[in-house]
């Protein structure tokens, strides 16, 4: 996938979009989000993405957002929710607000 300057990713990105504008995309190696239960109350909490995860959509629960590389945090932050998309080592979390930590 190509990022908005023309170069290739090659590594897991985090990108953050708000109604307030988009954060600088923070490049890593672990993401963990604060994921949904499902209709019977299992399933939520923290989901860890690393790189070469599959396609897909996640709907985000009130929580945390946190980017880390080499076991240091480089971004981390809390949401009251919103959804995420997983595609091609891109993280897209599109969220009503984030308060970094």
């Amino acid at each position: 996938m190509q990022r908005n300057d023309g170069s290739f990713m090659d590594t897991l990105t985090l990108r953050i979009a708000t109604p307030n504008g988009i954060l600088p995309d923070v490049e890593c190696d672990s993401i963990q989000l604060t994921v949904c239960d499902n209709n019977k109350g299992v399933g939520g909490g923290s989901y860890g993405i690393k790189k070469g995860h599959i396609e897909c959509l996640l709907s985000l629960d009130e929580g945390k957002i946190r980017a880390s590389a080499n076991g240091n945090t480089l971004i981390s932050g809390k949401t009251s929710g919103g959804f995420a998309t997983v595609k091609n080592n891109l993280v897209t979390a599109v969220v009503e607000n984030f308060i970094k930590e």
